[in-house]
């Protein structure tokens, strides 16, 4: 049994065995298809921790002998350096191309080491893949809608910004703070304001952005780091923003609602 707390325990061949045979059901059953089954499979078979073969299976349903981790909430990736890299950013996209200089890294891949998880995801937590994810839906519940105008994460809080339904020239902004909205005031909004509809985000790509975001940039060790949804005119869009301020490291990239790049500035340290 996974030691409590912990997210790294290491995966068993019969960890992975057990992954896959999950994925036989949910295939059998129609949870998946096809396409899906074989690249999940083959995720699950490269996996190197118990929270990367949850992140594979936990949306699934029926019954698995995959070992539970401590805190099933938080089954996120981590990678040593020397260790093999996770599969959970690959879920994104099955192939995705991600452009850094004139290198081409197949897939997103997460480079975050165990001890910089605190940074990457913030002391909250909340830009940790299933917190953002659990945020998402818990703006339908709070609005009765999926349109917003702008929702960002950051590392201690995230904010929601939103038509006032009684007077489209208003905007109704929300924080999330310990688990929870709160409305704050009123401010003016443009009427030409484009909007997201978050029932439009593809399943897992924001996690996957995440934890592929280091290999994405460039930069070794993320320590700091927030993302936008927002829209324009080209449309919406997902923008994340990572540093290690203490290597003077940044980036940043843009990615359309399924998780394709749209631009990508990495790190480059001949500048």
């Amino acid at each position: 049994m996974p030691l409590k707390g912990s997210l790294a325990i290491r995966a068993r061949d019969q960890d992975r065995v057990a992954a896959c045979a999950a994925l036989d059901l949910a295939l059998a059953e129609g949870q998946i298809d096809a396409e899906e089954h074989s690249s999940r499979i083959a995720l699950a078979t490269d996996a190197a921790t118990l929270a990367d073969l949850h992140y594979l299976i936990d949306d699934l349903q029926g019954e698995t002998d995959l070992a539970p981790i401590a805190s099933p909430g938080a089954a996120v990736a981590s990678l040593s350096r020397r260790g093999r890299p996770s599969v959970v950013g690959a879920l994104v996209r099955w192939g995705v191309l991600v452009a850094v200089g004139a290198v081409i890294f197949v897939g997103v891949r997460a480079c975050a080491s165990d001890e910089s998880a605190t940074g990457t995801y913030g002391p909250a937590g909340y830009l940790e893949p299933r917190a953002m994810d659990e945020i998402v839906a818990s703006t339908e519940a709070l609005l009765g809608t999926t349109v917003v105008d702008e929702l960002m994460f950051y590392p201690e809080y995230a904010l929601l910004s939103v038509p006032n339904p009684d007077n489209p020239g208003r905007e109704q902004r929300y924080q999330y703070r310990d688990g929870e909205w709160r409305q704050s005031d009123d401010t003016d909004r443009d009427r030409g304001t484009a909007t997201v509809d978050l029932a439009d985000l593809g399943p897992g790509v924001l996690g996957g952005l995440v934890l592929g975001a280091g290999a994405s940039l460039n930069i070794d060790r993320i320590d700091s780091m927030y993302l936008f949804l927002r829209a324009d005119e080209s449309g919406p869009s997902i923008s994340l923003y990572a540093s290690d301020e203490g290597a003077n490291e940044d980036g940043r990239f843009d990615a359309t609602l399924s998780g394709d790049f749209l631009r990508v500035y990495p790190f480059d340290p001949a500048k």
